[in-house]
């Protein structure tokens, strides 16, 4: 097999932009992952601002990306894009903001798909996914795009304010029963801890119709390893540099 052939076979993800030489879910990290044309889909994670506009941030708290103490959802959207979202990470990436998910989606156009990670623990599951879903039509990316979750009620939710979005279900655990529970969601799509992904599974999720992503594979021994497997499955990394070595 050679180096196209597998990198189309475990497309690369990148987790929250090019997050491991950038601050995660800035527009800085997401240019990053752009500048590598390898790079099939990004992966970020939505919250609703105060003014409850789609924003991009993988916390319901400020404090670790901004050292603000408060919560996203107290914060209007134009609020959240004045703090200081980079300089955790580094002294260069200093004045980062949050984004909105409309300025990824004008980003991204054409050049690249996203995976887009309703967020649970949100007071309002349906406005959430209403709010997304409504973005996404707007800008024609309903069809370029997925909706992911841990919480089975905003998939659901996703479902009615998304229909033509495809969405997935996300597991830190062993999985069982897969089929009946991505069925019982209208998902077609599992992402997955990579711990749990191994031959049976992937057996499995392929005889049921389910694309597989496998998160976060960031070692490069790890990623050689999966990326030796013969089933088709997305590598999601912070690390889209150590995926192509690991596909070469």
């Amino acid at each position: 097999m050679n180096v196209t052939e597998k990198a189309a076979l475990h497309p690369c993800v990148a987790h929250r932009g090019w997050s491991g030489a950038a601050p995660e879910n800035t527009m800085a990290a997401f240019r990053l992952a752009l500048s590598e044309p390898a790079v099939e889909w990004i992966e970020l994670d939505v919250h609703l601002s105060k003014d409850e506009i789609p924003v991009v941030i993988h916390d319901a708290s400020l404090k670790r990306t901004t050292g603000v103490k408060a919560r996203v959802r107290d914060k209007t959207a134009a609020e959240l894009a004045a703090l200081d979202a980079g300089g955790w990470f580094h002294r260069m990436y200093a004045g980062e903001g949050i984004p909105t998910l409309s300025q990824v989606l004008e980003l991204t156009r054409g050049r690249c798909r996203l995976n887009i990670e309703l967020k649970d623990g949100e007071p309002d599951r349906d406005l959430l996914a209403r709010k997304v879903g409504e973005l996404l039509q707007s800008q024609g990316r309903e069809a370029d795009s997925i909706l992911t979750s841990f919480d089975h009620a905003l998939l659901l939710a996703a479902r009615r304010h998304a229909p033509r979005t495809r969405t997935g279900l996300i597991l830190d655990k062993r999985p069982s029963n897969i089929a009946a529970v991505l069925d019982s969601l209208g998902a077609t799509i599992l992402s997955i801890n990579y711990k749990y992904v191994n031959v049976a599974l992937l057996a499995q999720t392929e005889a049921a119709g389910i694309d597989v992503m496998a998160w976060t594979v960031n070692e490069q021994r790890e990623l050689n390893k999966l990326a030796v497997y013969s089933q088709s499955f997305q590598l999601c990394t912070n690390y889209p540099d150590r995926w192509l070595a690991a596909v070469r």
